[in-house]
């Protein structure tokens, strides 16, 4: 049997392959370490990378929360130093609130980290200019650093888990944030309908009581100046006819109408009253005695109105035909004679004999409109500065006939304009850069109400138009669709870009134009989604019990808004405090925006 065996030469050859092998071992061993070091590298640098991308959103978050918070503290009301120690108070608050990175609470430097500025509309460029400093009043933009970085000795920069091992220790990092309101472009929206003035009208004696109505009117009375006309008193009196002057033994009578009576003083002593009525019958009265005496009609004459008294005293039985004595006619032109108002009335609409027939009126029922209220009030016939206030309200009541009655405290007009004017002195303090226009229903001419002033950041101009307008200014009707269609159109053209759009809309009735009830409700509705359609928020007012209160929440819910209900049956004082809080509630409703740093 034969043993195998290797020849030199392969042995040779088997020797060198391993050695060849061994060798590629080795390298491959070291192409390994490197690698992993390589590796481990790219770990380490992604974990920190990661790490610190996480700690950056932190800080962002951690910024934005505190610029918004501060910004809340910004105002034209309060001085600088004030402001910037409560922003700054506020700030570093929230910053405490969040964590980032291996810290469990964010800190600023408020000397180095917090900057206040203010922004203005530049009407040229169309821009808006950032201005920063302490000294950059009134403050309206406020910039927010969250920092971890090292400065002053102090090192506040975040350690990195793996970057030791390629020689970075810690990182730099920071957010910033810019925080600011967002301007408003505001559409005042106000009911001036006749019904305005239905809290100072005697019909309202019902709900707010005599004693309030009458101071009220007497107030409005010396707002107009304390007038003179003719001989007439603040509190109404029946009209006194004076007879001819005594002469010997004819003697002086007077005659008061008080329609279906009349009360007859002479300076001697009576005979016989003769009185004839509006249906043309008469009745006698004789073998009377005294120097006075009331007569009225009575049996088929009972109730009915007087026309004419003839009163035989002393030797006058000759004065008229038939021997009966002086003769009173209680016609529109005896009675303002006996007024003393033969002078020229003093406005442009209406008339003494229009006052008159007014306050003669036959009606008598609560919350009616002139003679009715004057009934009611029980001051039929009855003719004094009380009762022409009445008249002037409810039949002379647009600036075109009574252009004075702006002057007074008509109500509830009066509270909606110290309410508006209040609203603008907040908004001017405020100085956020807000726009304010007004639109005013109703109007007669089409779409029933009047751009009385477009956007503009003139508030001041607002607030005296507001003074100089009266109920029932231009018209009676509540067109309360035709002062938002306007409104809204002027917010769509003349809005600012990246304005917060707004509508104040305010009625104390119910909409009756265009057309019907149903229909200028649904024209309410068809505005209000024209409205949110384009981003405008209205915030309603209900004012009065006679309000639609149903139909301005509907307003205010389709457009996100808000919706206040000042109930009627209050006086003026506590009407206003109302109208006060609501309108400071939308004036202080700033939207708050986070912009990029400028």
């Amino acid at each position: 049997m034969k043993t195998l065996t290797l020849s030199g030469i392969c042995r040779r050859a088997l020797c060198c392959r391993w050695l060849a092998w061994n060798d590629r071992r080795g390298a491959i061993s070291v192409m390994s370490a490197v690698l992993m070091t390589v590796m481990l590298g790219f770990i380490a640098l992604t974990v920190d990378v990661g790490y610190i991308e996480l700690t950056r959103t932190q800080l962002q978050a951690a910024a934005d929360a505190a610029a918004l918070a501060g910004a809340l503290e910004l105002s034209g009301t309060e001085t600088p130093t004030v402001i910037r120690t409560n922003a700054t108070q506020a700030v570093q608050t929230v910053l405490a609130l969040h964590r980032n990175g291996n810290q469990s609470s964010t800190t600023c430097n408020p000397e180095t980290d917090l900057t206040f500025g203010k922004i203005s509309w530049n009407a040229q460029t169309q821009k808006y200019d950032y201005q920063w400093g302490n000294d950059k009043t009134p403050y309206s933009v406020l910039k927010v650093r969250a920092m971890r970085t090292s400065s002053n000795g102090a090192d506040n920069r975040l350690p990195l888990l793996f970057g030791p091992a390629i020689g970075s220790s810690n990182a730099d990092i920071g957010a910033e944030a810019v925080a600011t309101f967002h301007p408003r472009d505001i559409m005042m929206v106000l009911d001036f309908s006749s019904s305005m003035n239905d809290d100072s009208s005697l019909g309202a004696i019902d709900t707010l009581g005599r004693t309030y109505i009458e101071n009220n009117l007497l107030t409005m009375y010396g707002e107009l100046g304390s007038p003179v006309y003719g001989n007439l008193t603040f509190t109404p009196q029946y009209a006194v006819l004076r007879g001819v002057a005594a002469s010997g033994t004819i003697p002086h009578i007077d005659v008061t109408f008080k329609r279906t009576q009349v009360s007859v003083v002479s300076t001697s002593s009576l005979t016989q009253v003769r009185l004839g009525f509006s249906g043309g019958s008469t009745q006698t009265f004789s073998s009377l005695s005294g120097t006075t005496g009331s007569f009225s009609g009575t049996g088929s004459n009972s109730g009915k109105t007087i026309s004419t008294a003839w009163v035989k005293s002393g030797t006058n039985a000759s004065m008229s035909s038939g021997s009966y004595g002086e003769q009173f006619s209680f016609t529109t032109s005896t009675i303002k004679t006996a007024l003393g108002l033969t002078g020229a009335y003093p406005y442009p609409g209406g008339s003494w004999d229009e006052y008159i027939s007014t306050v003669q009126s036959s009606t008598n029922s609560a919350g009616g409109s002139g003679a009715g209220d004057i009934a009611y009030a029980g001051y039929r016939d009855k003719y004094g500065y009380l009762t022409l206030l009445s008249y002037w309200q409810t039949q002379r009541e647009q600036a075109a006939s009574t252009p004075d009655l702006w002057k007074t405290s008509e109500q509830p007009v009066g509270a909606m304009k110290e309410a508006g004017g209040y609203f603008v002195d907040f908004l001017t303090a405020l100085q956020s850069q807000d726009q304010l226009g007004l639109a005013i229903y109703s109007h007669p001419n089409t779409p029933g109400g009047i751009l009385e002033h477009g956007l503009s950041s003139n508030l001041a101009q607002v607030k005296t138009t507001l003074q100089h307008r009266q109920a029932g200014h231009y018209a009676s009707e509540t067109n309360i669709y035709g002062g938002m269609k306007l409104a809204r159109e002027e917010l769509i053209s003349r809005s600012r870009p990246r304005t917060f759009r707004l509508m104040v809309l305010m009625t104390d009735g119910v909409a009756n134009e265009p057309g019907s009830n149903s229909e200028a409700r649904a024209a309410v509705i068809t505005e209000a989604n024209a409205a949110a359609a384009n981003k405008i928020k209205i915030f309603t007012i209900s004012l009065g019990a006679l309000a639609d209160v149903a139909l301005m929440q509907q307003v205010a819910d389709i457009t996100g808004g808000l919706h206040f209900n000042i109930p009627g049956g209050q006086t003026a004082s506590a009407m206003s405090t109302q109208l006060n809080n609501a309108f400071r509630e939308v004036a202080s409703s700033r939207i708050l925006k986070l912009v990029s740093g400028q």
